[in-house]
């Protein structure tokens, strides 16, 4: 699939004579995709006069300007120093869009080498800026996870990202912004095998670029374009159209833009019974990649060929590209399996619910004061109504739809409030055991850590692990492991009732929060969980007949931990002596040399 490495907002006006009638925040942005090489060498240039005088925005606008062009170029050089650059910034000067910028780059470039984590790491660069407020900011971080989750293949979870992008672009008159985002909503549409529809936004994006100016970024979505005549049988129109493209991309030094184009010409050749010149442009192609390091192409061309070389009647060289296009794909999406992104999709949702709650809790006082007013006038027309005799039932009606409306009021506003309560408990529950999450468990922490006084009595942390539970997982299937999650963390929470707090904060991690407990009971506590645990019998789908922890206990007094972020490393450290030492068994950190 046609993919375009447009990653968004570059803000500085200088631009070259071709692009001279775009508004000026386009000007950089069209360098970036037909001169990007030339624009690498002038930002540099800039970035180095300007040493020291320049603004942590203005440096950042032009850090970013140079890593999309360098992705546009792929040139790694440049790349890498855009996101150190960045990643400096955002460091020195607690700069977090310097950081959200950073890891934006490193997820487009891991998408194009077809590391499966470049979605993890996208969603961790959006989570940065999550709670910004700034329209463009907004606009341009929801943008770039769109775009990741489209260039990954991922078009069912792009789609909603890609609608929103759309919308505040659109809030923000960013014409250029749009096309993209339409462009990707193309793209989206295309995975899902929907030509006609991925035409419409392709159409759409081709005229949003050509109503400011930017010609040839109409032509780069051409080559998407042409794909989707492909499939509806128009191979001659398509042809044209990715011809056209390539050779604007080959002018411009776009490699991974180019190969694409090359491919799809392939097909287009294939189509119009030019079988021998297909074979020998995706041949070519394919080379290419390769030898620039493109290993995120390698897949989607290796199915190309195989497709061709099916239609030319070489059936054995199309099944083993078939088999090494698969075998690639295998590879990537158990990258993707292995990282964290279904864990940071979970905490992105969660930050959104809580932003949703913070709306509703704005939209509440706006409620009240509504009622408020209601209510004052209510009065004033009882009043009105006891000085104007002759007009009483005018005026007595009047108040009683006064009071209504003031009722209604009421009640909207407490129906409000009970559902901003119940996103607010969502927020912090652990949708499986029903337990306290790990934010949850933070806040609670962090609350008892900043009482006056909490250095004494000393508060105990036990951090709680299951051994082996890969086993029964693999043995018992997910459903089952689900099953004896819950049954060992009710049972947590009845031992510890009265004397701590349980909460889940990992998959199969927990935490026992005990205030004031002391020392000595709290490795008293561990030992009676421990065994508890290793008493309880599994559902009979389970083959193992029981399940043991391990548990790491820390004690807070004031000396050997002095914040939170200590006092979880130093149980951790117990938990993992623990494992070390045997599985099925407590350790406690005062324990450990060097505590």
């Amino acid at each position: 699939m046609r993919r375009l490495l447009l990653l968004g907002l570059c803000l500085l006006a200088t631009l070259a004579h071709a692009a001279a009638t775009l508004p000026a925040r386009d000007a950089v942005r069209y360098r970036a995709v037909t001169d990007p090489h030339g624009l690498i060498a002038e930002l540099r240039q800039q970035l180095d006069q300007r040493t020291g005088s320049t603004t942590p925005k203005q440096e950042r606008d032009l850090l970013w300007q140079l890593g999309v062009a360098a992705v546009n170029a792929n040139d790694d050089t440049a790349l890498t120093e855009a996101v150190l650059r960045l990643d400096s910034l955002a460091s020195v000067r607690d700069y977090t869009l310097a950081a959200a910028s950073a890891g934006f780059l490193r997820a487009r470039q891991k998408i194009a080498r077809g590391d499966g984590n470049g979605v993890s790491e996208a969603l961790r660069a959006a989570a940065k800026v999550q709670d910004e407020s700034d329209p463009e900011i907004v606009a341009w971080a929801r943008y770039n996870l769109c775009d990741a989750y489209a260039m990954s293949g991922k078009a069912h979870s792009a789609m909603p990202l890609c609608e929103q992008a759309q919308a505040a672009y659109r809030a923000t008159g960013d014409i250029w912004g749009l096309a993209q985002a339409e462009n990707d909503q193309g793209v989206n549409h295309a995975a899902l095998e929907q030509p006609h529809k991925a035409i419409e936004y392709y159409q759409r994006s081709r005229q949003h670029f050509a109503s400011i100016g930017a010609g040839q970024m109409a032509v780069m979505v051409g080559d998407n374009l042409a794909q989707m005549y492909l499939k509806v049988g128009r191979a001659g129109e398509a042809l044209a159209l990715s011809q056209a493209s390539l050779a604007q991309e080959e002018a411009a030094g776009r490699v991974s833009d180019a190969l694409i184009s090359r491919a799809n010409i392939a097909l287009e050749q294939a189509a119009l019974g030019q079988s021998r010149q297909a074979l020998s442009t995706i041949d070519a192609a394919l080379g290419d990649a390769r030898k620039a390091g493109l290993d995120g192409l390698v897949p989607d061309l290796l199915e190309r060929r195989s497709e061709l070389r099916e239609k030319a009647g070489q059936l054995r060289l199309a099944l083993e590209d078939a088999r090494e296009s698969i075998r690639l794909l295998g590879q990537r999406n158990a990258a993707a399996q292995s990282s964290d992104e279904a864990s940071l999709e979970a905490r992105y949702a969660a930050r959104e619910k809580e932003l949703r709650i913070r709306t509703l809790e704005h939209q509440n006082r706006l409620q009240e004061l509504a009622l408020k007013s209601a209510r004052a006038e209510a009065a004033e027309r009882g009043e009105l109504q006891r000085r104007q005799t002759a007009v009483g039932l005018l005026v007595k009606g009047a108040g009683v739809a006064a009071v209504l409306i003031a009722g209604l009021l009421y009640l909207l506003l407490r129906a409000q409030r009970r559902h901003a309560a119940e996103l607010r408990i969502q927020a912090l529950r652990d949708p499986l055991t029903g337990i306290d999450n790990r934010r949850a468990f933070m806040q609670r922490a962090a609350a008892l850590l900043g009482e006056a006084g909490a250095a004494t009595p000393v508060h105990v942390l036990l951090l709680v692990d299951f051994d082996h539970f890969k086993q029964i997982n693999d043995s018992a299937g997910h459903p089952q492991g689900d099953r004896v999650l819950s049954m060992v963390a009710e049972h947590l929470g009845k031992t510890v009732e009265g004397v701590g707090h349980v909460a889940r904060i990992g998959g199969e991690e927990f935490a026992v929060l005990c205030p004031r407990l002391g020392a000595e009971a709290g490795v008293r506590l561990a030992e009676t969980l421990r065994a508890g645990v290793a008493a309880l019998s599994l559902p009979a789908a389970v083959p193992q007949r029981h399940v043991t922890i391990s548990i790491g206990v820390a004690v807070f007094d004031g000396r050997h931990c002095r914040d939170l972020g200590g006092w979880m490393r130093a149980a951790d450290a117990a938990l993992y002596s623990a494992k070390s030492y045997g599985r099925n068994r407590v350790v406690a950190s005062s324990l450990l040399p060097g505590a």
